[in-house]
């Protein structure tokens, strides 16, 4: 259970949201946040705490999608899920049904325990999100660069496609995003830019 602390009015109160498509490096860039001082959460990361036995939705998602998608040990697995969704358009809107709602629950309850925080969610504008932090940092990676990121995740071909589909360009506007972070240049160029960034910022 989150513990919600209370906040000392004189520190700095800065909420970022960090998005971009998948295996474009949101995950680094929000590990650099971590390392610059600031409370770090990801919609990912709240998912499959959402998704662990005994949650109730957990349970919510075993009830919509039958036991072929329990592991071995009785829990829900994220792999035959993915699986599941990732092939039809309309169990993935039944998932986003079930999980959106408690995500963003989750994460809220983080954002307002922290005054300093950094928030990673790959759909944060179709989620209704950008209202809920003060800026916005969209990572860019270029297509060829995103398929190397995925091979060496070990991910097929085929199931990247099918994630790409369901994180349409649509949902990462750049005129909605304060800053583009481009990955393009390797790890130590995207450190670089990010701590820049984050620099820039906390000098505001």
């Amino acid at each position: 259970m989150l513990t919600i602390l209370p906040q000392n009015k004189s520190i700095r109160r800065l909420k970022i949201g960090i998005t971009g498509k998948f295996a474009s490096g949101k995950s680094e860039v929000l590990k650099i946040f971590a390392e610059s001082g600031f409370f770090v959460c990801s919609a990912d990361e709240i998912a499959h705490m959402l998704l662990e036995r005994g949650n109730p939705v957990s349970g919510e998602v075993l009830n919509i999608f039958g036991s072929g998608i329990l592991d071995t040990g009785g829990s829900v697995s994220r792999k035959k899920l993915g699986e599941l969704v990732f092939n039809s358009e309309s169990a993935m809107r039944k998932l986003e049904n079930i999980m959106h709602p408690s995500i963003k629950s989750e994460m809220k309850k983080i954002l307002d325990a922290h005054p300093l925080c950094a928030a990673e969610n790959a759909l944060l504008f179709k989620m209704g999100m950008r209202g809920w932090f003060d800026k916005i940092v969209l990572v860019g990676c270029s297509d060829p660069q995103r398929e190397n990121n995925i091979a060496e995740r070990g991910i097929s071909p085929a199931l990247a496609k099918n994630i790409s589909f369901f994180q349409e360009d649509g949902f990462y506007p750049d005129a909605d995003a304060d800053f583009i972070i481009e990955n393009s240049a390797g790890l130590a160029a995207l450190r670089k830019k990010t701590k820049n960034l984050i620099n820039s910022l906390l000098k505001e």
